[in-house]
């Protein structure tokens, strides 16, 4: 999982993030069997509460805005090729949700796409069903959640080794110091603050800000681009993703 900014959740005294207790979701998809799987594994969840169902773009626009769900668990085949003007519709709502994608097969360029609109977080269809619950939480906590399968087929396909990136592309990357291209490794391979803390023997304050003068450094908005950006211009290659 790799964090990311805009979901829904407020900071605490600490900086922390505080998930809401109930949150309610709208399922959207077109098939059957997903809609009925989701569902039953939500079942499970006693703070996870679904309060409706789309079939379509434009119901689930209305769905949205009449019921103000926190997540909406959207089908990417819903879409189709038009997967990132609804991410970036509903997030431009009022009240936007945070949109959970959920794919059949990895795609770095439309994930990349769907980024950019907006999207907080990046599923395969086939992952275990028993975790979709925590990524859910956790994607509501502000951490963008993106399966690690997926981020290797980001390291290793074809169209992101073909890519040359430009020379202010490079400078930026040359601007990272050893010790913040150690940190992006470790958000890119999965880990939390914390665990980046305890794995280099500093604070998550030092964390926090190792991650901020990367961002700034690189020129975007949050960790998710910074760890894409790693990925585009080779800072971050598939070996560097396992373990």
């Amino acid at each position: 999982m790799i964090g990311s900014a805009g979901c829904r959740a407020r900071a605490g005294r600490a900086g922390e993030l505080r998930v809401k207790t109930m949150l309610n979701l709208v399922i959207a998809t077109s098939r059957t069997l997903v809609r009925e799987g989701l569902q039953r594994i939500l079942e499970g969840a006693p703070d996870l509460r679904v309060v409706g169902h789309a079939m379509a773009a434009e119901p689930l626009l209305e769905r949205v805005r009449e019921l103000r769900p926190d997540v909406v668990l959207l089908d990417l085949n819903l879409a189709g090729e038009h997967a990132h003007d609804l991410v970036s519709r509903l997030a431009r709502l009022p009240h936007p949700p945070v949109v959970v994608g959920i794919t059949d097969r990895a795609d770095p360029q439309a994930l990349l796409s769907l980024v950019q609109a907006g999207i907080g977080g990046y599923l395969l269809a086939n992952r275990e069903a028993a975790g979709l619950p925590d990524a859910i939480r956790a994607c509501t906590a502000g951490v963008f959640v993106i399966d690690a399968e997926v981020v290797c087929e980001l390291a290793t396909d074809l169209p992101l080794h073909r890519y040359v990136p430009g020379p202010e592309e490079l400078e930026r990357a040359k601007s990272l110091s050893e010790r913040e291209l150690e940190v992006l490794s470790r958000i890119a391979r999965g880990r939390t603050t914390a665990q980046v803390a305890e794995e280099l023997f500093i604070s998550p304050k030092t964390v926090r800000n190792h991650l901020s003068h990367i961002m700034q450094k690189l020129g975007v908005r949050d960790r998710t681009q910074a760890v894409l950006f790693a990925l585009r211009v080779g800072l971050i290659r598939r070996d560097d993703l396992v373990g």
